[in-house]
């Protein structure tokens, strides 16, 4: 990427997301508000926003407390299917680093003692007259190194291997984008789930006033009995939803805990006031832009097209030559053999001495040169080296159509994976125009919601006053207020919405680090 490519990419990351995407800082001292403040009891376990190895033993952990980045944060750490793909990656890394360190060459030492004992023993040079020693022993200490000067096919192996692991890099990238997406989405559900807990319980106290005014209203004889039974019948009815939501925000929290590989006790810590920041103003081209420089979808692709013409090379792998150079130096003694020889020396000079004593005795006017003695054994052997180059050249002469079968296959496979590359750009390119247009349309539906929200509260409000003063029926009044209650959760799945599109464009984008996609504090 050019420096001009990333200053541009840097600016119009900052127009969309309105302040850097940068990780998200702990601020255990912040104030907290409603709900934050029910749970910053004492007994209440630490705010947790970096992920850490795991703690506890399985199925007894402590529960933690996590916000959106925290919790997501905490999934890229501990969700089983990243720690899986992670561990992949980590082995065709592996096994890439094996297979690069075959074109370097190998320097290994050695230290090797050898004690044999034999007696009566022919031995393999028996038939030359030559009988092994029956004591022998050998010490040996070297340095020795082999190099592959030139193999074709292993170098092509190396890079295949470094390719797949660059594949397997993005494809973890690319499934961390999912999982934030993912575990935002279900941390914004919660809040969808509380909201909806709360509209109930303000539903269900609606209901109790109108059985109440139900209630005064039959002791003066202004309505029938049955408006009383339709008054407990929607009370009773909004009890039960009421304990349907509360159940339902428990199974999604814990859902989603269990998501991110979190204990089940874990609290999420939903804000009650979704954020709402605006709706960029940067140019769908621009962000499409961005997206192709830095989404892990197309760097995947690149790298399995490099791949795939890498295999198409390494058909021929056969007909490369391979150039190997070994080579060693170092130092090899035997005691044994000194100590043989070194008898066999004494017996010498023993037998030379007694020689000149004899003759001396034998003749004794004689002046005889005293005999010359052999020296003891030299035991400062000189070191050994040997280098060695081996070339080999294999030419197979027919193979009845198999090498191209395999590089019409492997051509095939070229041109799906150029494909799969073309497929990638126009795929990111669509995804981030639709994030842009779903955001547009989420902001549109929440201004709409919000009026209707407000039109529907102020209607249900004057149509309760209405039937305390015997204007309109019961039916009347509960249609009104389902339909406030309806209205206002659709402007709870539209705030949902509208931050969910928002996270979802952010990560869309790419950005170095994806847990700051979702942090939407002070925007």
């Amino acid at each position: 990427m050019s420096l001009g490519a990333r200053a541009f990419a840097a600016a119009a990351a900052a127009v969309l997301c309105a302040v850097p995407l940068s990780a998200p800082a702990a601020h255990h001292d912040r104030p907290a508000g409603g709900t934050l403040q029910a749970l910053a009891a004492a007994t209440a376990p630490p705010l947790v926003f970096a992920p850490g190895a795991f703690e506890g033993t399985p199925g007894n952990r402590g529960p933690l407390r996590l916000d959106a980045p925290a919790a997501v944060a905490y999934a890229l750490g501990h969700a089983p299917a990243l720690l899986a793909q992670r561990a992949t990656a980590l082995n065709l890394a592996s096994a890439f680093t094996r297979a690069r360190a075959g074109q370097y060459p190998s320097l290994g030492g050695e230290l090797q003692n050898q004690l044999a004992k034999s007696a009566n023993e022919p031995g393999q040079f028996a038939q030359f007259g030559i009988a092994p020693a029956t004591n022998f022993s050998e010490n040996t200490a070297q340095l020795q190194s082999t190099y592959t000067l030139y193999n074709g096919g292993q170098q092509l192996t190396a890079q295949q291997a470094r390719k797949q692991a660059e594949n397997a890099r993005y494809e973890l990238r690319r499934q961390e984008e999912q999982t934030a997406i993912a575990v935002s989405n279900g941390f914004y559900a919660l809040a969808a789930d509380r909201g909806a807990v709360s509209l109930d319980e303000g539903d269900l106290a609606y209901e109790r006033a109108l059985l109440d005014t139900a209630r005064a209203e039959e002791r003066v004889g202004r309505i029938a009995g049955v408006d009383v039974l339709k008054a407990q019948v929607a009370v009773a009815r909004s009890e039960s939803t009421l304990v349907s939501a509360r159940a339902a925000e428990q199974n999604d929290r814990e859902t989603l805990a269990v998501q991110i590989g979190a204990p089940a006790a874990t609290i999420f810590d939903v804000p009650q006031t979704l954020p709402e920041p605006p709706v960029p103003a940067t140019p769908a081209d621009q962000l499409a832009t961005i997206a192709k420089m830095n989404r892990p979808e197309i760097a995947e692709a690149r790298a399995a097209l490099d791949a795939s013409k890498l295999g198409d090379a390494a058909v021929d792998n056969d007909l490369r030559p391979v150039v190997t150079i070994n080579g060693s130096f170092g130092s090899q003694v035997s005691p044994t053999q000194f100590v043989d020889e070194q008898r066999s020396i004494d017996q010498s000079n023993a037998a030379a001495i007694a020689s000149y004593n004899a003759e001396k005795a034998l003749f004794p006017t004689v002046l005889f040169p005293p005999p010359v003695l052999l020296p003891p054994v030299n035991r400062h052997v000189p070191g050994f080296w040997q280098f060695n180059v081996l070339s080999t050249f294999q030419v197979p002469l027919y193979d009845y159509g198999q090498r191209a079968a395999a590089h019409h296959a492997a051509r095939a496979q070229i041109v799906s994976s150029l494909a799969g590359l073309y497929n990638a750009y126009d795929s990111v390119e669509a995804d981030v125009n639709a994030a842009r247009r779903n955001l547009t349309a989420a902001a549109d539906k929440l201004r709409l919601a919000k009026l209707s929200a407000q039109l529907g509260a102020e209607t249900a409000r004057i149509a309760q006053l209405q039937y305390k003063n015997g204007l309109i029926s019961f039916t009347d009044v509960s249609q009104t207020q389902q339909t406030a209650l309806s209205a206002q959760n659709d402007l709870l799945a539209a705030r949902v919405a509208y931050v969910t599109a928002l996270i979802k464009l952010r990560v869309a984008l790419a950005p170095p680090d994806t847990t700051a996609a979702v942090d939407l504090r002070g925007l």
